[in-house]
């Protein structure tokens, strides 16, 4: 009798790149040094010049340019600089002829954001809290490479809430954008709070029990995320990949659970937003 063979799937995760292989070898190493890391990150000059270019933007530039990738990892520190490799070889994965200039942009903004608002949280990690931010949703330029109507689809519907969203692309498609990104953040072995924090995306707020502590470490991630996505969402119109949104009554779950009063986050929002505005002015 012939087994039942599961459907082929329409994309495949891409292979890390030889350099990002040694990268996280040196790094696991615990002897690594900005030095060794720009020898290695040389090998690659397409990664070398976006990391680079990376550490001059808003959310990194600080007072200065930096002219080295030495000064670069200085500035952005190594796991972040990690992070960044990952997003950037990922991208480099993927066809020329995908524009995902403004998929970065609305990344690192996220980034900054979850960074942020994990600090006042928690006393988790704000690395890890870097990483979620980067590559939550790292699976939306797959669905672009992978689908060809994907880009038409975003265009045609009112992406809103998260979870219709997804149920419209299982349904269209038998698979979805959040799905990708936890496939490829374990692919590339993202830290193990980082890719469940990912995939709970995907669960409709009421259902994350953040009724109680179970698992604290990557629900207070997965909400210090949410919670950057709705400021993210606030600080743009509109976006061929914006974020979907939640209820306010699902945002009031997860301010209960970070211990933020909605009067708070009512303050830090509209602080984030100034600053964000005085960015892009």
């Amino acid at each position: 009798m012939n087994e039942m063979r599961k459907p082929k799937k329409p994309y495949i995760i891409p292979s890390q790149p030889e350099v990002l292989i040694e990268v996280v070898k040196l790094l696991d190493s615990n002897e690594a040094t900005a030095d060794s890391l720009v020898t290695i990150i040389k090998k690659d000059i397409s990664l070398y010049s976006a990391v680079l270019a990376t550490a001059n933007t808003p959310v990194f530039g600080g007072k200065g340019r930096v002219s080295t990738l030495k000064e670069a990892l200085m500035r952005i520190g190594f796991n972040k600089m990690l992070t960044i490799l990952r997003l950037l070889s990922l991208k480099n994965s993927f066809s020329q002829a995908l524009d995902l200039d403004v998929f970065w942009e609305i990344a690192a903004e996220v980034a900054e954001l979850t960074v942020s608002i994990a600090k006042r949280v928690s006393a988790g990690s704000s690395d890890e809290a870097f990483s979620l931010g980067m590559m939550h949703n790292c699976g939306i330029p797959m669905m672009l490479e992978a689908v060809k109507d994907y880009q038409l689809f975003i265009d045609g519907i009112d992406i809103g809430r998260v979870n219709a969203w997804l149920d419209a692309e299982n349904d269209i498609f038998g698979m979805n954008h959040i799905q990708l990104s936890y496939e490829i953040s374990e692919r590339w072995f993202m830290p193990k709070n980082v890719s469940n924090a990912i995939i709970l995306q995907a669960s409709p707020i009421k259902k994350l029990g953040l009724e109680s502590s179970e698992n604290e470490p990557v629900k207070l991630l997965l909400c210090s995320l949410l919670l950057a996505k709705d400021i993210s969402n606030a600080s743009r119109s509109q976006s061929s990949v914006a974020e979907g949104q939640y209820d306010q009554n699902e945002l009031e779950l997860v301010l209960d659970f970070v211990g933020l009063s909605e009067t708070d986050f009512a303050d830090m929002r509209e602080e984030y937003l100034q600053n964000l505005a005085d960015r892009k002015a």
